[in-house]
Formats: structure tokens, C-alpha cells, sequence
């Protein structure tokens, strides 16, 4: 039972999935079984009638035997011994094979006109056991004839009936199979014509007509080959869709990407200004959020008071750096690609150049592989990130140069101001102390003030040319171009002004000094050198400034002169105590000791801001 259960669901289940292929079978069985029902009636007619047509040629041939019999007995009066053996034969012959199957047919008219018969012949055959009168077996010999004849009728009856029945079967099957055969053209057209073209009209106009173009055995191939077409468009599509949106979310990582990265360097610029260390933070998160191999900025000699390397990078110093970059005669766009053989590799290198108002600051150089793709909005960042660059150097440029020039306008006018009203008063001093001398020598000498006024003269000329010095050094000019340029400017200065052969040792590229760092750094220079060209006689000086690992900055001054003492207690000895002030603003020390192979070293040491 559970089998029978399990094969009814797969069979309900297999139906339910193929609706149609069910369908044309049931109406291809049904039409079968119409046909095999045709058949059998056929059948049935071929087994039936010859039964019937056998039982009533025997019931013709006994019927007409007992016609003559009877025939002869009325007649002839005489009784005849082999007319009545005849009649009993035929009498005993009536129960053969031929009667039984009209016997054995229930609730029928021939079954009854047999019995009927059966009774005539048992009623004839007691008359003439019982010796009944002649009259009375004549009787009873009609009553058998008359019960032939209704067993004739009722077999031919039977027959036309039965005919009728199987021809009627036989019509209604044949107009079951007309039917089913119109069902099944009608479900063909409905599949192969409307809902096949159903199908065609839906498919695209070019494949229509590609399709219409060929030759095809039939619907079904057509549609195999046009659905074959169009699942491998539909493929395709799904495969162009799915790059789509892979290419989508990738645009829309790197534009988050980009966003972040933007917020971030504006935010670290704005925090903390434009410095080595925020400079290489931002080329290397550039770095990855471009997803390339190296980000580097290159330095052009007017940016390059950012870094003495004359480049930051995010991984690597850049292969492809040298001086050809700046030149715009080659390098005018805004953005530039180049491919270039690296030992032995391909690189892809991309520049943007960070322009300013006074020139070119330095170029914005990203190196990858070859067959690296940049889209529209990479370029796009990677050219505002060399603007926003380019727009916090020059800002802060612009800065440090109105600090620069608002103190040297406040040291013009300090010293102006010395000029107009201290230096003259010290002229006025010499020229009073002139007339003193001159209208009381002899009472000078006499009176033994003479050496008092002799060290006043001293003090008067050593405070006026110390005054000298000191509006000469607040005259100095800080160069645009930093720190170096101007103590080139000082040693080629003093120099002239003497025969020394001054050296210089500058090791402080890579250390960035505010205004008041550099003009105090370069004040202790100048006044060592003055010193040294006033007193010590020497010929070589060496100048080193060098950048510990601690942070703290060491600025020597060695020269191989006779040696000098700077006594505080003098009035007129000012260097010492200048340069110790200037020291102390500097947060550092400052000492002044004899070398040990001769001549004098002045050591300055300070941490920068």
C-alpha cells in the first residue's frame, strides 16, 4: 500500500510538472482506448453473429424438417415409423452445441423463445409416448413449427439488436476519436503556433530576423537555437551586470576612500600644519588609498626648504626622479603619464606639478606598474591632493616670509631708532669730550685727569662702533630662500672685510627653525666672526651646525688665531654677553674655550622649537 501511496505522488508530482506532456498523452490514450473499444465491438460482432447465423440455419433446416414431417403425416395417415425416428433425432439433436449458447443467454427473448421451443418439443415428444390421437400430435407439431419460428424471429432480432449496439458503440467511439483527434490539433496549434509565437514575439527584432534568415527543420529547433541565442545573451548580460556592480562597489570604496582620505589631510594640515612628518603621512595614505607602489613629493628649489633630500616618498626614494621634471617646457599639463624602464621593469609614472605664484614648488610623482588603470576620479584626487599641497606650502611660505619681514621691519625701525637718537648722542659725547681736552689739556695734565679722560674716549669709541655693529646687525636681511643663503651671504661678507678662509659645515637641512631661531643662530655667527676678525689674527675659520640624534642642535666656530677672553668686567667687551643673551633666547648655552691645538672654539647648544 505504501508503494502504491509513494508511486501516486511521483505520478501526481510528474503531472504537475509536465502539464502539457500529460496532456497530449491522456488525449492520445483516450483515443487509443476509443480505437481498441471500436476493435473489440468488431470483435465482439466477428465472435456474435456467426453463433447467431449458425443457430438459425439450424433452426431453418430442423423447422423445415418438421414442416415435412408434419406435412407427410397429415397426409398420409398412416403411421410411418421413420418420419417419427426422424423427428426424434432432430428432437435429440436440439440440445447439440448450436442451441446450448442460445440457452445459456440470460433475460433475453431468445433465451425465452428457446425455452418456448424446448417446451413444444417436450410437449410433442409426450404425445407420441403417451399414443395420443393424430390430431393432437399434428397439434402439438404445428405448436413446434410455430415455436421455430419465433426462435428464428427472435435470434434475427437478437442479431440486428446486437448489430445496432456494437454500430452505435462503434459511432460514438468513432466520434470520441474525431474529437480527441480535433482536441489534439487544436492543443498543437494552441502550443505550436500561438503560444510558440507568443514566444517569437517577445524575443528581440534582430534575432527574429536572424532566425528568419536560416533554415530550420522545425518549430523546435528554432526555438532551441533562438533559446540557446538568447541564454547566451542572457549570460552575458548577467556576467556585464555582475562586472557593473562589482565595478560599482569598487567606484564607490574609492570614493569613500577618497572622501576619507581628503577629510584626513585637510584635518592634518589644518591640525598641525605642512611638515616632513604630515607630509609623508599623507603620500602614504595616498599611497594606499590610489592602491599604487609609491607616492613621492620632489622638491623644486623653491620648495625645498621643506627638505633638504629634495624629496619625501611613502615607500620607496623615487626611480624615476631627476632634474627634467621641472622643466615646463616638457612637464605643461596638469597631469602627465610616462612609462618608464626601471631597471629592467616597467613603471607607470604619474605627475602633477605644485604650482604657486613664485614657481613651481616641487611635483607630485606616484609610480605603479605598467598596466595599472587609473579612472577619472583617482587623477581627480590625485591632482587636488597636489593643489592642496601645493596651497599649504605657499600659505605657509607666505607665513613664515610676514613673520620674517614684520620682524625685520621692527628691527629697521629699532635700529633706526638707535641711530636717530643713541648714536647720536654718543657722536655728541666725543664731540663734548674733543672740546674738553682741547680748552683744558694743560689743567688735564696737571690735574692728572688725563688717563680718565683717555678711558673715556676708549669707552666712547668701543660703545659707538659696538652700536655700529649692533645697527649693522639689525640691518641684516633674512634671504627668502632660508637659513643657508644667508649665512653664505655672512661668510662671503666677512671675508671681504678681512683674509679669512671661512668654511662652512651645514648639516641642518633636515631641521626647520622659526624666524626668531634663524635670526638668533645667524646673530651668534656674525658676532663670533666679528669677534674673531677684531681680535684673535686668525686665518681659518670653521663653521659646523649639526643636528643631533637627541633633537638638540650644536653650532661651532673654530678659528686657529692667538685666542681671545671676553672679560665681562670690561665695559667696553660686549660680544660674550650678546651672544649668551641671544642663547638663553634660543633656550640653549653658549661657551667660549680655548682649542687644544690653538686658537679659540665658541660652542652654541640649543633644541629647537
Amino acid at each position: 500500500m505504501q508503494n502504491i501511496l509513494s508511486i501516486s505522488k511521483l505520478i501526481r508530482v510528474f503531472v504537475k510538472k509536465h502539464k502539457l506532456y500529460a496532456s497530449l498523452h491522456t488525449l492520445v490514450i483516450s483515443m487509443i482506448l476509443s480505437v481498441i473499444l471500436m476493435q473489440a465491438g468488431s470483435l465482439f460482432l466477428f465472435d456474435y453473429i456467426p453463433d447467431h447465423l449458425s443457430i438459425i440455419h439450424h433452426a431453418y433446416q430442423d423447422q423445415s424438417l418438421w414442416k415435412l414431417e408434419v406435412y407427410k403425416l397429415k397426409n398420409n395417415l398412416n403411421e410411418s415409423s421413420s418420419d417419427f425416428n426422424l423427428l426424434n433425432e432432430n428432437q435429440s439433436a436440439f440440445d447439440d452445441s448450436a442451441y446450448i449458447w442460445a440457452k445459456n443467454q440470460n433475460d433475453t427473448s431468445l433465451a425465452r423463445a428457446y425455452k418456448k421451443l424446448e417446451s413444444a418439443h417436450h410437449n410433442f415428444a409426450d404425445a407420441r409416448v403417451h399414443s395420443l390421437s393424430k390430431e393432437v400430435i399434428l397439434e402439438r407439431g404445428q405448436l413446434v413449427i410455430s415455436a421455430y419460428d419465433e426462435f428464428i424471429s427472435a435470434a434475427e432480432k437478437d442479431v440486428v439488436i446486437k448489430q445496432s449496439v456494437v454500430s452505435l458503440l462503434q459511432l460514438v467511439c468513432l466520434f470520441l476519436v474525431f474529437c480527441i483527434g480535433a482536441g489534439i490539433m487544436l492543443t498543437s496549434w494552441s502550443i505550436l503556433i500561438l503560444r510558440l509565437g507568443k514566444v517569437f514575439s517577445m524575443m528581440p527584432s534582430d534575432l527574429v530576423s536572424n532566425m528568419n534568415s536560416q533554415q530550420y527543420d522545425d518549430e523546435f529547433e528554432m526555438l532551441e537555437k533562438s533559446t540557446a541565442e538568447l541564454s547566451a545573451r542572457l549570460e552575458g548580460i548577467q556576467v556585464e551586470t555582475k562586472w557593473v556592480n562589482i565595478t560599482s562597489t569598487e567606484k564607490m570604496r574609492k570614493m569613500i576612500l577618497a572622501q576619507d582620505f581628503m577629510f584626513k589631510l585637510a584635518k592634518l594640515i589644518g591640525d598641525s600644519g605642512l611638515s616632513e612628518l604630515t607630509i609623508k603621512k599623507s603620500l602614504y595614505s595616498l599611497e594606499r588609498t590610489l592602491g599604487v607602489g609609491n607616492v613621492a613629493l620632489v622638491f623644486s628649489e623653491n620648495g625645498s626648504r621643506i627638505s633638504a633630500q629634495r624629496a619625501l616618498f611613502s615607500s620607496y626614494w623615487p626611480l624615476s626622479f631627476d632634474e627634467s621634471m621641472f622643466d615646463e617646457t616638457v612637464n605643461s599639463v596638469a597631469v602627465s603619464h610616462t612609462t618608464k624602464l626601471i631597471h629592467g621593469e616597467c613603471v607607470q609614472c604619474v605627475t602633477v606639478p605644485l604650482l604657486s605664484p613664485s614657481g613651481w614648488l616641487g611635483i607630485l610623482l606616484l609610480e605603479t606598474e605598467a598596466n595599472h588603470y587609473f579612472e577619472g576620479a583617482e587623477l581627480q584626487l590625485f591632482e587636488v591632493t597636489a593643489q592642496m599641497l601645493a596651497l599649504s606650502m605657499g600659505f605657509q611660505a607666505r607665513e613664515q616670509e610676514s613673520r620674517r619681514v614684520a620682524l625685520l621691519e621692527e628691527r629697521a625701525v629699532i635700529a633706526r631708532e638707535l641711530h636717530d637718537s643713541l648714536a647720536q648722542s654718543l657722536s655728541y659725547m666725543k664731540f663734548q669730550l674733543a672740546r674738553l681736552q682741547t680748552n683744558f689739556g694743560s689743567n688735564l695734565i696737571e690735574s692728572g685727569a688725563v688717563t680718565i679722560v683717555d678711558d673715556m674716549r676708549d669707552g666712547l669709541d668701543n660703545a659707538y662702533r659696538e652700536l655700529r655693529e649692533l645697527l649693522t646687525t639689525f640691518r641684516v636681511q633674512m634671504d627668502i630662500r632660508g637659513l643657508d643663503h644667508v649665512l653664505e651671504e655672512a661668510i662671503e661678507e666677512f671675508s671681504q672685510r678681512s683674509s679669512l678662509n671661512i668654511m662652512l659645515d651645514n648639516r641642518l637641512q633636515e631641521c626647520r627653525l622659526s624666524v626668531n631661531e634663524e635670526f638668533h643662530l645667524l646673530h651668534v655667527v656674525r658676532e663670533a666672526l666679528s669677534n674673531i676678525v677684531r681680535h684673535s689674527g686668525a686665518e681659518k675659520v670653521t663653521i659646523a651646525l649639526v643636528l643631533q640624534s637627541t633633537g638638540d642642535v650644536i653650532v661651532t666656530i673654530d678659528d686657529d688665531g692667538k685666542g681671545c677672553s671676553f672679560d665681562e668686567a670690561k665695559p667696553h667687551h660686549y660680544g660674550l654677553a650678546i651672544m649668551t643673551e641671544r642663547a638663553y633666547c634660543l633656550g640653549g648655552t653658549i661657551e667660549v674655550i680655548p682649542r687644544r691645538l690653538g686658537g679659540t672654539r665658541v660652542r652654541l647648544l640649543f633644541r629647537p622649537k
